[in-house]
């Protein structure tokens, strides 16, 4: 073992990583950084692959010590669950909807009147 692998071993005592997942809105990132005081470090790590191999990736993690890891992982997920809960709600889908239709029918307009000055055109 190098002298820089045992510094940055002793450098790296008391402190853990959490992992953060793919997909992990940015936001959350965020707030953990922020209100944790967390430091974000990109390491190499074993990733488990769909087809059941594992490969080396590197991927993002939080590093601090153990309390205040285990009291971020538990915040990320509260966080997480509540932006799920905001992206179920019908009222977005619906004024998105609204939204959607107000749009096609303008879209649906448009089309009508290009097509009547296209008959006045060809019309002689």
């Amino acid at each position: 073992m190098t002298d820089a692998e045992i510094n940055n071993k002793e450098e790296l005592a008391g402190l853990y990583d959490l992992a953060i997942p793919i997909g992990m809105p940015l936001s959350v990132i965020h707030e953990l950084v922020d209100r944790f005081e967390l430091e974000p470090v990109q390491r190499n790590a074993k990733v488990a692959l769909l087809d059941g191999e594992t490969d080396q990736r590197e991927i993002l993690v939080l590093r601090g010590d153990l309390e205040t890891v285990k009291a971020a992982e538990k915040y990320m997920f509260e966080a997480l669950d509540q932006r799920f809960a905001r992206w179920d709600k019908s009222e977005r889908s619906d004024r998105y909807k609204e939204m959607y239709e107000k749009s096609a029918e303008k879209r649906k307009q448009m089309v009508k009147e290009r097509i009547a000055e296209k008959k006045d055109e060809l019309s002689f």
